[in-house]
């Protein structure tokens, strides 16, 4: 379970940004809060099984999503992916002088039954800075425990992480990657044990729609999985009766009828070259949405709402936000511009946030839990009416033609 995750000095973030999944001590009377929150077992500390981040165009809403993407891509490639003397792919931010020679920071606590993690790093292009792990028990008053930390070149290591003294000991960590992720190498237990619960955590950025279509097709070879994806696609009501592979080809079959209604046969089309573009991402989405719900997993999804109709986004929200749906607390984070979601019946005001840009261009995220709002408001009207911010300050795009007149001349004129 994602507990939360901080974000500091990377693309339009300068200052830190903390997505929580902490539920706050709101008593919220329209929300179904015994569905939506679910206690960490042996703590005092109770979860969210979804969030949902607004704010304008750029204002660090997709950024958010992109640190995430980066945090999982570089503890899972970093000793592999990475060669020696090669450049990082990160990016601090960029339009403050300071900040701009300074390396950017990462971290995330997350839990599973019976342990909490909080690990992170500090990275620039050329190497690790820092980098840390803690880990304790799920117990009230159980204590964190410092299972390394790494400061340049001088390491602090726990003797439960024997492995990890073993590799730092060989020189076997280069600059430019992460000692988490060489130890998982070697099969260390912790180190393996994040490395899956990350592989378990699927992003789906607009970049990576292509990755995501793979994974669906490939889910069609399952005859079983293949049931489930084609009836989810059913209840969407797309007219589609059913999905199979041709020759490597996924083909989609509707239903023919005469004049009279009856029907006649069926037939098939290329689903890529057919089916809308909405259909194919629903499709597309299918698969890691049956699959988070039925193993507890996370799904992280960038503009959420692109593409298909809210319907269908809020059925599918409803899903994880449901104890006989997601009885093992799947967690659902994503960023839409959909105002249609933003009330008080689907979300409690601590899983909506917003980001924000201040007049340098670094963006802020603040939760609707941090504003003092009754709980009978209306989120969405009063959010599009500024009250939140993380709406655009829209120009006056009439002045466009007003000076498109001071350059040619009025219509008038020119006849």
């Amino acid at each position: 379970m994602i507990i939360q995750f901080t974000v500091e000095n990377f693309l339009s973030f300068k200052e830190p940004a903390t997505l929580s999944l902490a539920a706050s001590a709101l008593k919220e009377k329209q929300t179904r809060s015994d569905e939506i929150v679910f206690e960490l077992e042996g703590t005092n500390l109770s979860l969210l099984k979804s969030a949902v981040i607004y704010g304008a165009n750029a204002s660090g809403k997709s950024n958010l999503i992109k640190a995430l993407d980066f945090f999982k891509w570089f503890v899972i490639n970093s000793s592999k992916g990475v060669q020696s003397g090669e450049s990082i792919r990160v990016e601090s931010f960029r339009l403050n002088r300071r900040t701009e020679q300074e390396p950017s920071y990462f971290e995330a606590v997350f839990a599973d039954e019976t342990v909490q993690y909080r690990y992170g790093f500090e990275v620039d292009e050329k190497r690790v800075h820092r980098e840390w792990l803690y880990q304790k028990g799920n117990k009230r008053k159980a204590k964190e425990v410092e299972l390394f930390l790494r400061d340049g070149d001088e390491y602090e290591l726990h003797p439960k992480f024997s492995v990890g003294k073993e590799v730092v000991a060989k020189k076997m960590v280069r600059d430019n990657a992460l000692l988490l992720s060489v130890a998982a190498q070697f099969n260390e237990s912790v180190s393996v044990e994040i490395m899956g619960w990350l592989a378990n955590t699927t992003i789906v950025l607009g970049s990576s729609d292509e990755r995501i279509w793979e994974m669906a097709i490939a889910q069609i070879d399952d005859p079983s999985m293949k049931r489930r994806i084609v009836e989810f696609a059913r209840f969407a009501d797309f007219g589609i009766d059913d999905i199979r592979k041709v020759d490597n080809t996924v083909i989609s079959s509707h239903q023919q009828y005469d004049e009279e209604g009856n029907a006649t046969k069926t037939v098939t089309f290329p689903f890529r070259v057919n089916e809308s573009e909405g259909t194919i991402k629903y499709f597309s989405l299918a698969y890691p949405i049956i699959d988070a719900l039925d193993h507890g997993k996370r799904l992280v999804v960038d503009e959420f709402d692109s593409k298909m109709h809210p319907l269908l986004t809020s059925r599918i929200i409803g899903l994880f936000n449901s104890r006989v749906t997601n009885p093992r607390n799947a967690q659902l984070i994503f960023t839409t511009h959909d105002t249609n979601l933003l009330n008080a019946s689907l979300f409690r005001r601590d899983q909506i946030w917003f980001t924000q840009k201040d007049s340098f261009g670094a963006s802020e995220l603040y939760s609707l839990a941090e504003y003092k709002v009754r709980n009978s408001a209306p989120f969405e009207k009063e959010y599009l009416m500024g009250k939140y911010g993380g709406i655009p300050v829209i120009g006056q795009f009439e002045r466009l033609f007003d000076l498109r007149e001071e350059e040619y001349g009025s219509t008038d004129e020119q006849a």
